[in-house]
This record gives structure tokens, C-alpha cells and sequence, in this order.
């Protein structure tokens, strides 16, 4: 009973030992290179082509991959960083790829926060459905390059909050999901100065939307900043060209003594201003586009 007790653990020791070496094998002798090529060659074929720059690819427990510094970039444009990571952890939900639906797992740490998330697609079918949920943990969105390439004015601050999303990858526009979002400390650059002042700063921004087939239902945004308070609500009609996008969007401002202080200079429209403010917040519409949006108070 002794020696079957000792056969027994010295089975276990072999055991362990084993998968300790071929652990060891497969992180030192992994195939980082080949893995990286892999990759770069399927960013080249998407539309439009990317290119993606890897420090280092390595296994990870459990069936995991974990990056180095990555960067994502446009082959036409490489100085515009489409997304950058220190560091990426990649994990395959091994269930979902007996379903078919290919599930994959990510955390990583970027632009001074975190972030992690699942997606769901068919690799091999562009018509097939794709599902995306993303949580962010305060990520810094000033340092996000490719942010004003896509709104036009320079945003800072810092943000949390989910976004979930559902269609097909081969038209995203269409599909649907919604987002909750804050972002704190911050501050938004105006197109055109509004008196004298050309950016607004704020303590917080809450915000709640929905896409529905191609356009995005801002059913709330509020603002409140040292030298304003303010809401938003409406549609933004996506188009291919994000910063063509037409608006149609209503709001009210409520300016602080703050505002007025700093903003003088303007006295003629500081006049109207305050005469306006009697009878409560400004309303305002914005019309045009992204890129160009028309602000005029009703």
C-alpha cells in the first residue's frame, strides 16, 4: 500500500514536471515572429488596409496571447495612430468556437487607463453577425491621436463608461448598440470662438446614445463646468466619412457670472446675452455636419 502510495506521487511529480517544461518550451520557443507576419498581412488585406506594429507576442495562461507595445495605423497615413497599447492580453473562449462564433476576450492598457471587452464574428464571413461590448476605466482621451481626425476640435479629459454594439462587418453603419459614457476634468475646443472664448472647460459629461440603423439617438448629454452648465439631446445622421455626419440636435446653455467675467470685451453680445437670461437658459439648435456644425440660438 506504501509503494503503490509513492508510485502514485512520484507519477504526479512526473506530471507536473512535464508541464512546467513544455510551458517553458512553448513560452521561450513560441513562434512570435511567424505569429506578427500573420497578423500584418491580414491588417494589409482589410478595408481600408492597416498597418500593425508588435514589440513582442507571447503565450499566456490561461490559452492566452499577451502583446508588447502595439500600434494600429492606416498604410496611407502612418502618422495617424488608429490605436496604440502598452500592453494587450488576447483570450479565445474556447466554447464559442464549437458554437461558431468565434468569441475573443481582450484587456490592455492604453492612453493611461484600461480597457477590456469581447467580440464575436466569423473570421471567414463578413456577412456574419458582429457583437462588441468595451469598458473603459479612465483613459486619458487627449492623448487618443486619431480623436480630433474624427470630430474636428481637440478633447481632453478623462472617460469611462460601455459601449455595446451588434451588426455585420460589412456594414457597421447599420447595425445597433448604444453607450454609456463620463468623461471628467476636461476641456473641448469650439470650431469658432463663442465671445470671446475659444475652448469651454468642464468637470463632467455624461452621456447616453443609441444607434439605430445608421443614425445615433443622443437621448442625453449634460455638462456642468466652472463657467457653464448645459444640455444636449437629439440625432446624428452617420455617413461613411464620419466628419460629413448632418446634425440635428437641440440644447440649452446657463451660464455662470464666471462666463461673463471672462468673456469680457464683447460688450454688445454680452448685452444680449443677459437680456436673454431672463427668461432662463439659452435654447439653441445645431445643424450642418461634424466637421462643420451651424449653432444658432432659438
Amino acid at each position: 500500500m506504501i509503494q503503490s502510495s509513492s508510485k502514485h506521487r512520484k507519477w504526479v511529480g512526473y506530471t507536473i514536471y512535464c508541464i512546467f517544461l513544455t510551458a517553458g518550451f512553448l513560452y521561450f520557443l513560441f513562434p512570435s515572429d511567424a505569429v506578427r507576419d500573420y497578423l500584418q498581412i491580414k491588417a494589409r488585406n482589410l478595408n481600408p488596409p492597416l498597418t500593425v506594429s508588435i514589440d513582442r507576442i507571447k503565450p499566456w495562461p490561461v490559452c492566452s496571447l499577451k502583446f508588447g507595445h502595439t500600434e494600429i495605423s492606416f498604410v496611407d497615413k502612418p502618422d495617424r495612430k488608429l490605436f496604440r497599447a502598452d500592453s494587450l492580453l488576447l483570450r479565445p473562449e474556447a466554447g464559442s468556437f464549437i458554437r461558431g462564433d468565434h468569441r475573443w476576450c481582450f484587456r490592455c492598457v492604453a492612453y493611461g487607463g484600461k480597457i477590456k471587452g469581447c467580440t464575436n464574428f466569423n473570421n471567414n464571413d463578413r456577412a456574419s453577425p458582429f457583437k462588441a461590448e468595451i469598458e473603459f476605466d479612465t483613459i486619458r482621451i487627449g492623448t487618443y491621436e486619431h480623436l480630433k481626425d474624427l470630430i474636428g476640435r481637440y478633447v481632453d479629459g478623462t472617460l469611462t463608461g460601455t459601449i455595446s454594439y451588434s451588426g455585420q462587418r460589412e456594414r457597421l453603419l447599420n447595425g445597433g448598440g448604444e453607450a454609456n459614457l463620463k468623461i471628467v476634468n476636461g476641456r473641448i475646443e469650439l470650431l469658432s470662438p463663442v465671445l470671446t472664448l475659444e475652448s469651454i472647460e468642464y468637470n463632467e459629461i455624461a452621456i447616453s446614445m443609441a444607434l439605430k440603423r445608421g443614425t445615433v439617438n443622443l437621448t442625453r448629454l449634460q455638462l456642468e463646468g466652472p463657467l457653464l452648465k448645459g444640455s444636449l439631446s437629439g440625432s446624428i445622421r452617420l455617413r461613411e466619412q464620419l466628419e460629413k455626419s448632418s446634425l440635428d440636435l437641440k440644447g440649452t446653455i446657463e451660464p455662470f457670472a464666471a462666463f461673463f467675467k471672462k468673456a469680457e470685451g464683447a460688450q454688445s453680445t454680452l448685452k444680449y446675452f443677459r437680456e436673454r437670461l431672463r427668461k432662463g437658459a439659452l435654447p439653441f439648435r445645431i445643424r450642418g455636419t461634424l466637421a462643420q456644425p451651424k449653432i444658432s440660438f432659438i
